[in-house]
């Protein structure tokens, strides 16, 4: 396909590590997107994509499944359709994949050295995906890590994982309304120690990942967003324990409202708070209050704004806690620069 083809200019050479999607759309220049700026892939603005090379594409591909998504076998990109009224394929975007060998460092001593199971968090582009397949072959070196695969997503398309998952094994999940009830039948029939998963996303795969944490199976998951994005996110505050508004008594919301303000003193470094001060308009009888433990004990926030700064969140329930409190929590801010060398601070969240 011609409109791939760079001039030997290296101007003209886009970086393969910046590079995110690439977007066919029939009757329309192809584009690609690297760091958040749109690129034409050729300079002619007549060149367009016609239907016999979506054709073309497609042909090559695996099957396209009810998400709309499809593979190439024994490759970790994804290709996604856009469709027209009439079922046909009218666009492809398609994602690159990437396997990178220690993206997952930063993580380590939190993968290697606990117990605890870790999510994920940050926007579509920001390399989620990428440290999960890192994460999963680092832990199959020593347990029985299952990846519960949707779309291929992880581990690539074909009956064969790719070789980025190491000894990982691969449970192909055959539909997005099929992955709570594999992520079930992986623990059930396969005794993982670890499961990992990519995009959790409804409520359905929520609850699952609740019974699999309760059968004692540690997870490595991801989803969109950050941590407090997902406290306002219905199907998804599951994750962290759930969130619910109970009503309590006079007596017991004076001295709820004490406590908040107490502890908003301390947070602003103010002195001995007296009780005799609080403000009656401060009083509710209404107190927003995490539901149980969380489900991810460790939270991980990343961004494609800053692929080498991610956020942890070690203790998410105390964190939800206080955010529901209406105070900062505690962080730490790991980063590393193009040499690989790593530093960490604690920050406010």
């Amino acid at each position: 396909m011609g409109f791939f083809k760079n001039d030997d200019e290296s101007n003209n050479v886009i970086p393969m590590e910046t590079l995110s999607d690439i977007v066919l759309d029939i009757g329309r220049r192809p584009h690609c997107w690297t760091r958040d700026c749109r690129v034409f892939l050729c300079d002619d603005e007549f060149k367009l994509v016609q239907h016999s090379e979506i054709d073309e594409i497609s042909a090559k591909l695996g099957k396209f499944g009810s998400d709309n998504r499809a593979g190439l076998n024994g490759q970790l990109h994804r290709f996604s359709a856009m469709r027209d009224r009439d079922d046909q394929i009218a666009g492809i975007t398609i994602r690159v994949g990437r396997n990178v060998n220690g993206n997952a460092a930063m993580l380590m001593d939190l993968l290697l050295g606990s117990d605890k199971s870790i999510l994920i968090l940050g926007e579509p582009g920001s390399g989620k995906t990428t440290i999960v397949r890192e994460a999963a072959r680092k832990l199959a070196e020593t347990k029985n890590a299952i990846v519960a695969d949707t779309s291929n997503e992880i581990a690539g398309d074909g009956t064969h994982p790719h070789q980025c998952i190491g000894l990982a094994r691969r449970m192909m999940v055959p539909s997005l309304d099929k992955q709570s009830a594999t992520m079930i039948e992986c623990v059930q029939n396969h005794t993982p120690h670890v499961m990992v998963i990519d995009e959790i996303g409804r409520p359905k795969e929520v609850q699952a990942a609740r019974t699999v944490k309760q059968r004692g199976v540690r997870m490595i998951a991801s989803a969109h967003g950050d941590l407090r994005r997902l406290l306002k996110n219905k199907d998804l505050v599951g994750l962290v324990g759930g969130i619910e508004s109970v009503t309590i008594g006079d007596d017991m919301a004076k001295e709820e409202a004490i406590r908040k303000q107490k502890l908003h003193v301390q947070e602003q470094g103010g002195g001995e708070h007296r009780s005799s001060s609080m403000d009656s308009n401060s009083i509710s009888k209404t107190r927003v209050q995490r539901c149980s433990e969380p489900t991810f004990e460790i939270i991980v926030e990343v961004s494609r704004e800053s692929r080498h700064d991610w956020r942890i969140v070690s203790d998410s329930a105390k964190a939800v806690d206080r955010i529901l409190d209406g105070l900062r929590y505690q962080a730490q801010l790991r980063s590393r620069d193009p040499e690989g060398n790593m530093r960490m601070e604690v920050i406010d969240g």
